[in-house]
């Protein structure tokens, strides 16, 4: 008989999902991963299509079952990005593209729920499907539950139609709330379940379609930054999770929730049960290296470790290159939808070298400009453990270091929410008695960059440069979106004429 010892992860970014088989010691034993496409049909919105999420699913789960024997699998669980709005009709198909957490077209219905119920809603569906009630009536008719991203694919994998909360005392609705935001409650799954909760076995076609199991237990997932807490361990008071994905999110364990007036920083109970989790989401992050890539570098082979190599070449500062890197706006702390990328300084000297390292530099800024809000308000920062893809790079990682003042540690498997939706799998078939111990029995490191003293000092003194160079910026930033929206209008205006 087939010993059952491995935990089955999805984990579904910006650009595509990975799927892993890990052992309960947290080995990686086999990976896979596929690709997915986004849209942005107008200025503001980007979507993806929740089916070709799925499509993209099941191709990498089948690719991990052909490298080992899938007969092995405990369970399997996922995480998954968000906010992601997938709306399905009474087949369970989706109804329209799936608004993903860099879209803005509900920037005002955030802002008037979070007003009316006197909680943050950005992270809600709530707004986001008030947007569509009032801009897309035919599709709010047909839509009969809601989901997010790792909602919607367990609805694929068990037939199960469930919202998940995080915590059982954090639920991701309630009836109040949605009478409250003008919805109806029959837009909304019949159920709530928790992180961690058996949701249901694989429906025979699934498991057939995938090579699984039959019967395998499909366990609740969460949010992709949350299961990167687990991922990296971050359960302890001090630490820093710093995710570094498409885009940067930072969370710090604390005692106690720390409430910031400004709006600059959030608080939520951390998953694991106790404490908190104290932070903010960018918008920038890996989006922004991988743009430089694309536009510049696209035509080198592993682009990504010679623009390393050639960043690690160039002096602490890139020689007077200073740059913003928000592409698509900013969320914590400085919550400007119109702010965007700058190169700042460039001279006859200035190489890709040079660029490259502005942008790395820039984003650690960026970590820096959070992580500052953090401690002003009374949290302490004892160190900071990267996890996802741009936690590969160990001169980001160092450059992090040096900016931050902090330790860094680099984790063995650096696909965390990868790692942290397996513990989740294990820990909801009760392998594990306690998330967090699990997690700190799992998960393991394969270095610490500690940060050095000079270049953190020069560090400082440039950091407040890059936030002298955002408050120049931050009208003109917001005349040039105005000025954009109205050259736009008439653009489209003109076509229409001419057509």
């Amino acid at each position: 008989m087939v010993k059952r010892d491995l935990l089955l992860s999805l984990d579904l970014g910006t650009s595509g999902v990975k799927a892993g088989a890990f052992d309960t010691r947290g080995k990686l034993v086999a990976r896979a991963s596929a690709r997915y496409d986004t849209m942005m049909p107008q200025p503001g919105w980007v979507e993806q299509n929740p089916e070709a999420w799925w499509a993209a699913c099941r191709q990498a789960i089948r690719e991990v079952a052909r490298l080992i024997d899938p007969g092995r699998f405990l369970s399997m669980s996922m995480a998954g990005l968000s906010p992601s709005l997938v709306c399905v009709d009474e087949r369970g198909n989706p109804v329209r593209p799936a608004p993903i957490w860099s879209d803005r077209r509900a920037v005002a219905e955030v802002e008037e729920l979070t007003n009316r119920l006197g909680y943050d809603t950005s992270f809600s569906l709530l707004p986001r499907l008030l947007w569509l009630k009032r801009n897309e009536p035919s599709s709010y008719a047909r839509t009969r539950a809601v989901f997010q991203t790792y909602e919607f694919i367990s609805f694929k994998l068990t037939g199960q139609a469930v919202s998940i909360a995080p915590l059982e005392q954090f639920p991701p609705w309630t009836s109040e709330g949605i009478q409250a935001s003008g919805l109806e409650r029959e837009k909304f799954p019949p159920r709530i379940g928790n992180l961690g909760e058996v949701l249901g076995p694989l429906t025979p076609a699934v498991a057939a379609e995938c090579q699984l199991p039959a019967g395998l237990p499909v366990v609740a997932g969460t949010v992709d930054s949350f299961a990167a807490w687990i991922g990296t361990a971050t359960t302890r008071k001090g630490v820093v999770c710093n995710t570094v994905g498409t885009s940067d999110g930072i969370a710090l364990v604390w005692d106690q929730p720390i409430r910031d007036q400004r709006g600059r920083v959030d608080s939520m109970p951390h998953v694991i049960g106790r404490d908190w989790i104290v932070g903010g989401a960018l918008s920038s992050g890996g989006i922004t290296l991988d743009w430089f890539v694309r536009r510049f570098c696209d035509h080198l082979p592993n682009a990504f470790e010679i623009i390393a190599d050639e960043a690690r070449s160039v002096p602490l500062g890139a020689e007077g290159l200073l740059a913003l890197p928000h592409l698509m706006g900013e969320r914590s702390p400085i919550n400007d939808p119109h702010a965007r990328a700058v190169f700042f300084g460039i001279s006859e000297k200035h190489t890709r070298a040079h660029f490259a390292r502005a942008v790395l530099e820039s984003v650690a800024y960026a970590v820096r400009d959070v992580c500052e809000v953090l401690v002003e308000l009374g949290g302490e920062i004892e160190e900071v453990r990267v996890a996802g893809g741009g936690a590969q790079s160990d001169v980001w990682s160092q450059v992090k270091a040096d900016v931050l003042g902090r330790p860094v540690l680099v984790p063995e498997i650096a696909d965390s929410g990868l790692l942290g939706a397996a513990i989740i799998a294990g820990w909801g078939v009760r392998e594990f008695g306690d998330l967090s111990d699990a997690a700190t029995a799992m998960v393991k490191f394969r270095r610490t960059l500690d940060p050095r003293p000079e270049h953190h000092d020069l560090y400082t003194r440039l950091f407040g440069f890059y936030q002298d160079l955002y408050r120049h910026l931050k009208d003109d930033f917001a005349r040039m979106a105005e000025l954009n929206r109205v050259i736009g209008l008439e653009l489209s205006i003109t076509e229409h004429a001419t057509w």
